[in-house]
């Protein structure tokens, strides 16, 4: 029951977080804000003391990226992370991404997640996006809470040119030679309240002297929307910024029989399909409304909280719900995939959607990342 209701609260905050709201006396939204500005205070507090020099950065003997937000969950950090390290590899530079590990049941200071061939932690130990990375097995995966430790463990293992911090950008103990901050489209600053009244971590004004570039993420194809835009560039006037889309394709098809049916190597062959949904992401609606836009008829779409551990019995209903509603198809996401057993049998066959990154303009991108990474 304790349970039951803990979720109701989280909804609620969450609900809240996500939309502008004018609080009643004595409310439930009015104690949200109230610890929102205790938090902020703590915020302010910690920047601070690393302004003075009281709490110390460190720095380690390669160069250093950190791909973050100042907006809790759902920019696209993991598939901007994953991105990035390809490009770096392209360039002739080697790299290293350097990730917290979040969910994970490790039990050292850092693991290694992957050795860019071999992939040397499971799921559960390395944390849902370190191990999505390694799967991919393009470049060496670290974890671990402190960061320049498992950075000194990258740089002792592989002695790369770069590492890469995936969600680095308030891990101020570590020094960064460039980071780059990743803002939503279509809601970059949330409802600009502070944890838990809103999704801010810290303030568009109390990191603007800590960014180098902006990459919007999420933005619809060739669409620029001057408001968010302009706004932005209000709080981060010196800074270039890029614009990003996801860009939705099949990851992998699993059949429920051995007798495949058409094998379905692009997403618009979806259109007109008829699918349950599943996923545990921090924007769940985001998937719901990427799949809408590919012409698929969502029947239904089971929602599960961000880095969700899926049971036997939450396989059951999804099965369940497949049957029932006659889906041709059930869709989920790489993330939520990485974390399923290859021995669950399922009622119908499953699309699992990956997401790529896509720059307006590639190749401006490619040269700013060239512009610094010439001195190494």
């Amino acid at each position: 029951m304790f349970e039951k209701w803990l979720n109701k609260l989280e909804e609620r905050v969450r609900y809240l977080s996500n939309n502008r709201y004018t609080p009643k006396r004595f409310s439930f939204e009015m104690l949200l804000i109230g610890i929102s500005y205790l938090y902020g205070l703590g915020v302010y507090f910690r920047l601070w003391l690393y302004k003075k020099g009281i709490l110390k950065q460190k720095t380690l003997p390669c160069f250093v990226i950190s791909v973050g937000n100042i907006v809790v969950g759902g920019a696209g950090k993991t598939p901007m992370a994953i991105y990035i390290a390809k490009r770096i590899k392209e360039m002739g530079k080697t790299v290293v991404v350097v990730s917290r590990g979040y969910k994970g049941e490790y039990k050292n200071e850092s693991a290694i997640v992957s050795d860019g061939e071999n992939i040397l932690l499971d799921v559960k130990d390395a944390g849902d996006e370190p191990y999505m990375m390694a799967k991919i097995k393009a470049f060496p995966v670290v974890i671990g809470k402190n960061r320049f430790k498992a950075g000194m463990k990258a740089v002792e293992t592989f002695n790369p040119d770069v590492i890469l911090l995936d969600d680095g950008f308030q891990h101020l103990k570590l020094k960064r030679d460039l980071d780059l901050l990743l803002l939503d489209y279509a809601t970059p600053f949330g409802n600009k309240r502070f944890l838990p009244a809103g999704r801010l971590r810290e303030t568009p004004e109390i990191s603007s002297k800590r960014v180098d570039a902006i990459v919007f993420t999420r933005s619809p194809e060739n669409q620029i929307n001057e408001k968010h835009i302009g706004g932005a560039h209000l709080n981060y006037p010196d800074c270039p910024w890029f614009i990003t889309s996801h860009m939705p394709y099949v990851f992998k098809q699993i059949a429920t029989t051995a007798n495949s049916k058409k094998i379905i190597n692009n997403v618009s062959e979806l259109e007109g399909k008829n699918a349950v949904l599943f996923s545990g992401l921090a924007n769940n609606a985001s998937f719901n409304n990427t799949m809408r836009k590919l012409g698929i008829n969502i029947l239904d779409h089971l929602e599960f909280k961000d880095h969700y551990r899926y049971k036997e019995s939450d396989i059951l209903m999804i099965n369940a719900m497949a049957k029932k509603v006659n889906a041709d198809l059930i869709l989920t996401t790489q993330k939520d995939w990485v974390k399923l057993g290859p021995t669950i049998k399922w009622e119908k066959e499953i699309i699992v959607i990956g997401i790529k990154i896509q720059f307006q303009d590639s190749e401006q991108f490619q040269s700013f990342l060239i512009s610094k990474l010439n001195a190494i």
